[in-house]
């Protein structure tokens, strides 16, 4: 539960599913749409793999969301592939979460379960959150969807909860009160339900799912969370050699040009980017005193100093 994880292998061939309503005079050669939910594990699990693409690749690969719906009612929720549910429901994801990190690298605190027990019903209002973030600003919006998974996933706090959410929403910049008001409106409710139906009408079943396509819609489907190789292998395919490609090294320049573009990083983003296993990131970033760490759940962040 809280993300799909599954090897490169699950690709298959998409001409016609994801967003219609593109803009024509972005740059982008190819697009992928990452059906997700901010509580998704594998999806947070996915952003060390979504961040090496913008940093190698930029604004030639554009990269959407689409709120999928994790868990309309955890109250009743089971999940017969991990066997979570029933009374032990948190207890059991709290466990899942910790041993998918030690899969996919990235901090968490299981802790926030033991939080959320008896108060946690759905994951809908953190993704209704999102989506009033997307109306009133998709860049901003962007940003608040990263903030949301940080502090749940490693910082232990309640996402689900208009508290938190507004204050995530003045930390990324945007407008307190039109965020609020997008909410209580229901207008950013209704645009989560048409994301819903997309969800459903793409045939998308776990989450993450990637849609990669090209502007002539030709493209692929990857199901649950990838190693960074099986997005290159479809760019590959999609693009040829069209794409231009940056370079990052392990560096301290480059480093901090990574740092400086996403302001905070995780060990295993670092990691992921110059290719390298995480102890070895954290050795090396340990060394450097133009970086400090923040201390995350179970790892770190790493900011510019």
């Amino acid at each position: 539960m809280f993300g799909l994880e599954m090897d490169a292998t699950t690709e298959k061939n998409n001409s016609s599913s994801g967003r219609k309503n593109l803009d024509e005079s972005d740059e982008w050669i190819i697009e992928i749409t990452q059906y997700t939910d901010p509580y998704c594990t594998w999806c947070w699990g996915s952003e060390p793999i979504m961040r090496k693409i913008k940093a190698i690749y930029g604004d030639q690969v554009k990269i959407s969301f689409v709120m999928g719906g994790l868990v309309e009612d955890f109250d009743t929720f089971f999940d017969s592939q991990n066997n979570i549910g029933g009374s032990k429901k948190f207890e059991q994801v709290a466990a899942h979460w910790e041993e998918a990190s030690r899969r996919h690298g990235q901090p968490v605190d299981h802790q926030v379960f033991f939080d959320l027990k008896g108060d946690f019903h759905s994951t809908y209002q953190a993704s209704i959150a999102y989506k009033a973030a997307q109306l009133l600003d998709q860049e901003l919006a962007d940003k608040y969807l990263r903030r949301l998974r940080e502090a749940t996933s490693a910082e232990r706090k309640q996402i689900h909860k208009i508290k938190i959410q507004v204050e995530l929403a003045e930390e990324v910049g945007l407008d307190k009160e039109k965020f609020i008001q997008a909410i209580e409106s229901g207008e950013a409710e209704k645009k989560f339900i048409e994301d819903l139906k997309l969800s459903r009408k793409s045939g998308i079943h776990g989450f993450p799912t990637f849609n990669v396509k090209s502007r002539d819609g030709a493209g692929k489907f990857l199901n649950g969370w990838q190693h960074y190789q099986a997005f290159e292998r479809v760019l590959t395919d999609l693009a040829g050699d069209s794409l231009k490609k940056d370079t990052y090294n392990l560096k301290e320049s480059d480093i901090l040009r990574f740092i400086d573009k996403n302001k905070k990083v995780s060990t295993q983003e670092v990691a992921t980017l110059v290719g390298i296993d995480k102890f070895a990131a954290y050795e090396y970033l340990n060394k450097l005193k133009s970086v400090k760490s923040i201390k995350a759940g179970n790892d770190y962040f790493w900011v510019a100093n």
